[in-house]
């Protein structure tokens, strides 16, 4: 784990005195190389501003273009059940990378606000040895989650583009994932470089956006350890005496707490509808992936089909495995609560002390829109419910042969 830290600290370094979020820097650095224009999360430069801003106006008509040209295509093959799930869930996909970005920009002003307060937490809040150590096992964690999900993203969608180049008459405009009507004007090299580029921008760009809301739950996680590790100073020692007056400290325990409950409440708001979409849209594209891997021929489209099936199983378990932390670290609060040497201390601080173990006992739990919450049991249902839907759509395809 220190190798791991030190190796992390070179990408992109983390500060528990300035708190300095190293991840989340990295991530929104990452989602500005894919064309958002998420500024003033991090420290820029002048010219650094005008060149995101600049690759944003570039990259981001360029996209939606691609979209729209998705959808026309997917309502000239309705009729072709093989092809209209092949075209659904690539524009299901981008669909939802185009919700994902609107939101990010409608909300932006509450997610810059929530990450500063992340960082105002950081700074005054982890203060002991262990609450550092566990800061930065986290932000190792993070980076690792962060850069595994991108690069595995980059290289499916890196692979796509090389055998679209290797085979543009066999996948170009008719295969997953280039499923697109393409304007006959336009040259053949750049129609297939377009079709390769904007999988590859779009891919990655969702990827980014899905971490910020990744990162921004696990910083709940994180602040609920060091919470557990802040009753830590209200152990007596040998001499029976404390560094802290225990009366202020719990004090600042319970303000500390609601900070946190006021963050997931502000964070469940913000991202409540795009997760929402992105399990039911997930579901529908989990089952048509499966249907066209069923139906595959060992051709590349077939091939693509798994990194596809891959990397959205890695999406799905990222949100449901970070949101099931949270829940079960914020079980363990009253425990806490309770373990400490309450009886040693007057009636304010027992007062103090009850009413965080009845904040405590409703637990921080993330949800998709209010209908599921992000647990891996949530995750074993979405499988079970894919499945329920390739078994429908074989028989429809038995029925239209």
């Amino acid at each position: 784990m220190v190798m791991l830290r030190e190796l992390t600290q070179w990408i992109w370094a983390s500060d528990v005195d300035s708190g300095i979020i190293g991840s989340i820097e990295l991530n929104v650095w990452l989602a500005q190389l894919m064309g958002l224009p998420l500024l003033d999360i991090k420290t820029e430069s002048k010219p650094q501003r005008i060149r995101i801003l600049a690759t944003s106006c570039i990259v981001l008509p360029c996209l939606l273009c691609y979209v729209c040209l998705e959808i026309y295509d997917l309502v000239l093959n309705w009729n072709d059940v093989d092809v209209m799930t092949q075209n659904v869930v690539e524009t299901l996909t981008h669909l939802g990378y185009w919700f994902k970005v609107l939101n990010t920009f409608y909300h932006y002003g509450e997610i810059k606000r929530i990450v500063s307060k992340f960082r105002f937490l950081t700074r005054t809040c982890v203060v002991s040895r262990q609450q550092r150590t566990t800061f930065h096992q986290v932000e190792v964690q993070n980076k690792l989650a962060c850069l595994t999900y991108f690069c595995l993203t980059v290289f499916s969608s890196t692979m796509s583009l090389v055998m679209l180049l290797n085979e543009p008459d066999a996948m170009a405009g008719k295969r997953f994932p280039f499923r697109v009507y393409m304007p006959s004007w336009l040259p053949a090299p750049v129609q297939h470089l377009y079709m390769g580029l904007c999988l590859i921008v779009v891919c990655c760009g969702l990827t980014t956006i899905d971490n910020t809301n990744v990162l921004l739950m696990n910083q709940i996680c994180l602040h609920l350890k060091v919470l557990n590790l802040s009753f830590e100073a209200l152990e007596l020692d040998l001499d029976r005496r404390l560094e802290v007056d225990p009366h202020s400290w719990m004090q600042s325990i319970v303000k500390y707490h609601c900070s946190l409950i006021d963050l997931r409440q502000r964070l469940e708001r913000v991202y409540m509808l795009p997760v929402m979409f992105q399990f039911v849209s997930s579901l529908l594209v989990v089952a048509m992936t499966v249907f066209q891997m069923l139906l595959s021929d060992g051709s590349n489209s077939s091939v693509i089909m798994y990194f596809l099936l891959v990397g959205l199983m890695c999406q799905l378990f990222l949100y449901c495995w970070f949101g099931n932390e949270v829940f079960e670290q914020s079980k363990t609060l009253s425990i806490s609560g309770f373990g400490c040497d309450w009886l040693q201390f007057d009636i304010r601080f027992r007062r103090c002390l009850l009413i965080f173990m009845v904040n405590a006992q409703r637990p921080l739990l993330f949800t998709a829109g209010g209908f599921m919450g992000l647990t891996l049991t949530s995750f074993a249902n979405i499988l079970g419910k894919s499945y329920s839907i390739v078994a429908v759509l074989r028989q429809m395809y038995g029925r239209a042969e």
